[in-house]
């Protein structure tokens, strides 16, 4: 930390002259300390996954604390959560030119912390090598670390076979390093199935299943907004989903105007409605599952009503049972 000009470096909010404090509390620091420089790594260093000049000395900092042991024990676990958003940061920003100086400093940075990582999950005890798992193969999707994945893949298998619980996470996580998955596309378990029809969208079995299972509710371990989103990318239009989108759009939450519901409604008026457009028949039926789904009508509800508006659909419930008939 005594090397690096933090005054030179920023976080979201600014000169990150306060970030060695932080780091130092995670070593030496009382308990609020401690979470306060937790808060300070999630919200200020990589701020909603996004790195600035900061991030990758932080990453440095936080490796060097975990490899040497001087992390308090109580942060282990939050510092290696930070490591695999760096990660996903890493991939997921990969050609945005916003971000084009950070990134390659951060990548050099994270893929040193993977040998401490997988030393982590190498001694953990059996119910949290799933959380080390998730976070090594988050750093191993890096591109720098493509010559990891294999040997990684090989550790999360046997896994898979000897740890406790669910398999369906340890299978997405192999569907993440790249394993060919569709010899469990007939597995018993609905999950794991799930997990590589996920891993394997261009196959037409797995398209198949995907859609099949978006009508109900998703099987334990898996998100509905998983199925929309891989739904929305295996349909050649709204029609073809529409059936089951609707069963989605009748029981969602609010909170799915992002990625679940509101996600569907994107892709059936992808082209927005207005007057004098007649509706077909499978944009009516979602206007109409819409309409009894109680939870998407509260008027106070900007996130909702922006997908109304996007759609140009009449916010009013009232109006949206008129045009559905």
């Amino acid at each position: 930390m005594m090397t690096v000009d933090w005054w030179q470096l920023r976080h979201a909010y600014g000169r990150a002259i306060d970030t060695p404090e932080h780091l130092r509390a995670l070593e030496f620091g009382d308990a609020e300390a401690r979470e306060a420089a937790l808060g300070h790594l999630q919200v200020a260093v990589l701020h909603q996954g996004f790195p600035e000049t900061a991030t990758a000395p932080a990453v440095r900092a936080v490796t060097a604390l975990l490899a040497e042991g001087r992390a308090h024990p109580d942060t282990v676990d939050s510092l290696v959560a930070f490591l695999g958003d760096a990660a996903s940061s890493v991939t997921d920003l990969a050609g945005n030119p916003h971000f084009a100086e950070e990134l390659p400093d951060v990548a050099d940075a994270v893929a040193a912390a993977y040998p401490v990582v997988l030393a982590l999950l190498e001694t953990s005890v059996p119910d949290r090598a799933l959380f080390y798992a998730e976070n090594l193969v988050a750093i191993a999707r890096m591109a720098p670390l493509i010559d990891r994945r294999e040997d990684l893949a090989a550790v999360v298998s046997d896994w898979l076979q000897r740890g406790p619980g669910p398999r369906a996470p340890w299978v997405r996580c192999l569907g993440q390093l790249g394993v060919d998955l569709r010899d469990l596309l007939f597995d018993p378990d609905p999950a794991v199935r799930l997990r590589a029809a996920l891993a394997h969208e261009d196959d037409p079995r797995s398209q198949q299943l995907v859609l099949a299972t978006l009508a109900g509710p998703p099987p334990p371990s898996l998100h509905q907004f998983e199925l929309v989103a891989a739904a929305i990318r295996i349909a050649p239009d709204f029609d073809r989903i529409a059936t089951a989108a609707c069963e989605v759009a009748r029981r969602d939450s609010w909170t799915g105007f992002d990625d679940g519901w509101g996600a569907i409604v994107r892709f059936a008026f992808a082209e927005p409605y207005g007057p004098g457009r007649p509706l077909t028949d499978s944009q009516r039926a979602l206007l109409r599952a819409l309409v009894v789904n109680d939870q998407l009508w509260d008027p106070k509800n900007g996130s909702c009503g922006l997908v109304f508006k996007e759609a140009g659909l009449p916010r009013d419930r009232d109006a949206c049972r008129q045009l559905a008939q």
